[in-house]
């Protein structure tokens, strides 16, 4: 396994950004908890939904991108794919087709 630019190996940081993450939406909802306007902190609660759901959009995007590497990487059926990650047939097309959608699918592709 390689390591990144600070030494750490992929898997660290990655583990080490999840729990930032974590760490971070608790704070965030300890601190709505905290206001003592309730119509503010609903504001508050709502952005902080706005913000999870575009995060759980972006993991998406990204999950169906790191499918089309391993679709491409490997030379796979849409099968292969599906017994290669644990998904279905129809779901591995429906990931490959959303990363050839994707804004970094395209770029991926022509460049």
């Amino acid at each position: 396994m390689s390591q990144g630019d600070d030494g750490e190996s992929p898997g660290k940081a990655l583990d080490d950004a999840l729990a930032q993450l974590k760490e971070s939406a608790a704070a965030a909802m300890a601190a709505i908890e905290l206001t003592p306007e309730p119509n503010r902190a609903f504001e508050q609660a709502t952005a902080l939904r706005a913000t999870v759901d575009e995060l759980v959009g972006d993991a998406a995007d990204l999950r169906a991108r790191m499918a089309a590497r391993i679709y491409e990487s490997e030379k796979l059926s849409l099968a292969g794919l599906a017994n290669r990650i644990g998904v279905s047939k129809a779901r591995a097309d429906q990931l490959i087709r959303s990363a050839k959608s994707s804004p970094q699918g395209k770029v991926d592709q022509d460049g």
